[in-house]
C-alpha cells in the first residue's frame, strides 16, 4: 500500500515537475535539477547515441541499512517515486526513462556508491 502511495505521489509530482518538458533534453534538465534539490551530487552526464545518462552519487543509499537492509532508501523507497515518473512520461510525453539503478552492468562507472538513470525517446 505504501508503495501504491509512492508511486501515486510521483506521478503527480511528475505533472508539475515534467510541464512544459516534451523532450528528452528537457526531462534530463528538469530530473537533473530535482536531484539536485534533494541532495545528489551529479558526478557525469554523458550521451550515448539519443540516450541522455546521469551519472550521480547516491547519498541515500545505505540510510536506514542497519534497519531495514542494504540499499533500502535509495532503491526501494525512491525507486517507488520514480516509478510515477516513469510512468507519468511513457504515458504523457513518449519518454523512456529509466530510473536510477546501480552502476555494476557499465564497464566504466563500476564505483559502488554511483547510480545511474537514462533518458531517451520511446522506440
Amino acid at each position: 500500500m505504501i508503495r501504491r502511495l509512492l508511486h501515486g505521489l510521483g506521478y503527480v509530482f511528475a505533472y508539475v515537475l515534467f510541464l512544459g518538458a516534451n523532450t528528452p533534453d528537457s526531462v534530463v534538465t528538469r530530473l537533473r535539477i530535482a536531484y539536485r534539490l534533494v541532495g545528489v551530487r551529479i558526478v557525469e552526464t554523458p550521451q550515448i547515441d539519443s540516450v541522455e545518462r546521469t551519472i550521480f552519487l547516491c547519498p541515500y543509499r545505505n540510510l536506514g541499512a542497519t534497519w531495514f537492509g542494504e540499499k533500502w532508501i535509495c532503491h526501494d523507497i525512491l525507486d517507488r517515486v520514480d516509478d510515477g515518473y516513469v510512468t507519468y512520461l511513457r504515458r504523457h510525453k513518449g519518454i523512456d526513462y529509466q530510473r536510477p539503478r546501480g552502476c555494476a552492468d557499465l564497464a566504466y562507472c563500476d564505483e559502488s556508491e554511483y547510480c545511474y538513470s537514462e533518458v531517451s525517446e520511446l522506440e
